[in-house]
């Protein structure tokens, strides 16, 4: 008997098996997430309210390991040579102990990136990233390879990306009508640009003068710590949302896990957040 012949029309691609309507589709309750800022700007603190347990990994020696000490389910890894930190990537994917891993923190691990290129090279930082330096493209492939094995482990955690901040200049090709810097985590403009577009939830972290009434009534300035979310003409911005959930606040006070949460629901408290952008 002859085989019946499949025409053009008839076959179709096996992706179309596949799929299936966006409003039965599972979402992924694992985050990866960015929060930059000026050193002691409360960056550390967001990050050790994410679920436990916790995998925090001291990047180069980070002081940042002072703020969760005490913490209970937070365990530390001292990542002291570029070797360590690939070596954990492949470890992590076997492992089911963790809830959530931090990186603290990226600008760091440019910093060991360079030192192990120079031991590669066998030649000084100097003489690779120095004025006519022509090693940041390799070190930049390197960096966003190294990453993305960490953002590929988004199935099992939570991965949060620890940064202090950058003011990068506008390119004099840029949009006239947007000439204002921008601000984002200190790290190299392609590593950069390669971890906005990973992440799912994107936080500047400040500190803002408050004015709050003591107990006589009196009006006195306060420190309150902030995280910028909503969108913002200079600062690097994000969490994704559905359209229908609303504008996003401009920030929040006391940012935290619960909070980013309820905000990438729809269902935040108006009273943590504020100034919300219509």
């Amino acid at each position: 008997m002859a085989a019946k012949l499949v025409t053009k029309k008839e076959r179709e691609p096996s992706v179309v098996a596949g799929l299936r309507d966006n409003l039965d589709d599972e979402e992924n309750t694992k985050h990866v997430a960015l929060f930059y800022g000026k050193a002691g700007r409360g960056k550390t603190h967001v990050a050790s309210t994410f679920p436990k347990p916790m995998l925090y990994l001291n990047i180069y020696n980070e002081e940042g390991r002072k703020t969760i000490k005490g913490i209970k389910g937070i365990t530390v890894a001292d990542v002291e040579t570029w070797d360590d930190f690939l070596d954990l990537s492949m470890w992590l994917q076997k492992q089911r102990d963790y809830e959530t891993i931090v990186l603290d923190q990226i600008t760091s691990l440019q910093d060991l990136g360079q030192l192990w290129m120079a031991d590669k090279h066998r030649k000084s930082i100097e003489d690779l990233f120095g004025r006519w330096g022509k090693f940041w493209g390799e070190l930049s492939g390197e960096l966003k390879t190294a990453l993305q094995g960490y953002r590929e482990l988004r199935d099992r955690y939570n991965i949060v990306l620890l940064a202090h901040e950058r003011v990068f200049d506008q390119d004099e090709n840029a949009d006239t009508n947007d000439l204002a810097p921008t601000v984002s985590a200190r790290t190299m403009p392609s590593v950069g640009g390669f971890i906005e577009g990973a992440c799912d939830i994107i936080g500047q972290c400040y500190i803002r003068q408050a004015k709050k009434k003591d107990e006589d009534g009196k009006l006195t300035r306060v420190a309150q710590y902030c995280m910028r979310v909503g969108p913002h003409q200079s600062y690097v911005t994000k969490i994704r949302r559905p359209v229908s959930a609303g504008p996003l606040p401009e920030f929040i006070v006391n940012p935290s896990y619960r909070k980013l949460i309820a905000i990438e629901a729809g269902t935040e408290d108006i009273s943590t957040s504020k100034k919300r952008r219509e």
